[in-house]
């Protein structure tokens, strides 16, 4: 996508909030500690992990790093030896040096979290992804299912889908429900990005209740292509010049369309 690599030094806090275990505290700094999923276990070798901690529904993650995730929700087996190799295989990895060599992981413990499982029935909650531009959210990505029949949709921040293809997954055939708080989504996501030019910030919402997912700097590494191209390059404009998403990339009512006048 627009949000491309940053090849220059990274600000101190750029490494923090990239570190799933660190940016705890600056989510508990700048919008309070109930936002967070609690915590049972932080730790750095994977010996050290505690199973019988493990018996209640949760998630182990890798904090330095991407694609380091363990779902234990209730009634998943347990099987001490392939989590542990699993973990360790995380903690040996440099994720700088074996991804796309993204600085705001380069130099980072590692470490595993394991958090609170959020989910219903044994799936994982919808992730609400904001993509902020100096401090102001220009689109919302809505993952769903995403470890069965994953799908990924884009979205105006109003709530109307973006009128673009491509990515790694599928978009919704329905437009994914808007949660009855989600201004207040808006508002955690801004306050979360408001130190950054760009930042994404992922959110859950379970229950009427928002938790706090990670910040990610460098989406996709930069690398992920949408289709047509130049509503990439909108992407860019907005990160560089501030420039509002066209409307001809939005799919609105055409209601809404004839009452706002035609901006295409």
């Amino acid at each position: 996508m627009a949000a491309a690599k940053n090849l220059g030094p990274q600000p101190a806090l750029v490494h923090r909030t990239a570190d799933k275990y660190a940016v705890r505290s600056y989510v508990a700094d700048t919008v309070g500690e109930e936002y967070l999923i609690p915590l049972v276990q932080v730790v750095s070798h994977s010996d050290d992990l505690d199973m019988k901690a493990l018996t209640d529904p949760c998630v182990i993650k890798g904090t330095h790093g991407c694609n380091m995730t363990i779902l234990l929700p209730e009634g998943a087996p347990r099987n001490e030896r392939a989590i542990r190799a699993t973990v360790r295989r995380w903690l040996d990895t440099d994720f700088y040096r074996t991804g796309w060599r993204e600085a705001p992981y380069r130099g980072l413990p590692r470490r595993a979290v394991v958090e609170r499982f959020i989910g219903t029935d044994g799936a994982p909650p919808s992730d609400y992804k904001f993509f902020v531009f100096h401090g102001k959210v220009g689109m919302v990505v809505v993952d769903q299912d995403r470890f069965s029949a994953h799908t990924s949709t884009l979205l105006h921040p109003d709530w109307h889908a973006f009128a673009v293809e491509g990515g790694d997954f599928a978009t919704a055939d329905d437009l994914p429900a808007r949660p009855p708080n989600y201004g207040e989504m808006l508002d955690v996501a801004q306050r979360l990005a408001a130190d950054f030019a760009f930042a994404r910030i992922d959110l859950y919402n379970v229950d009427g209740r928002i938790y706090f997912g990670e910040i990610t700097h460098n989406p996709g590494g930069g690398l992920v292509r949408l289709r047509p191209r130049a509503f990439d390059r909108a992407l860019g404009e907005l990160w560089r010049t501030g420039t509002p998403i066209p409307e001809r990339f939005i799919r609105r009512p055409r209601a809404t369309v004839a009452q706002s006048g035609d901006r295409m």
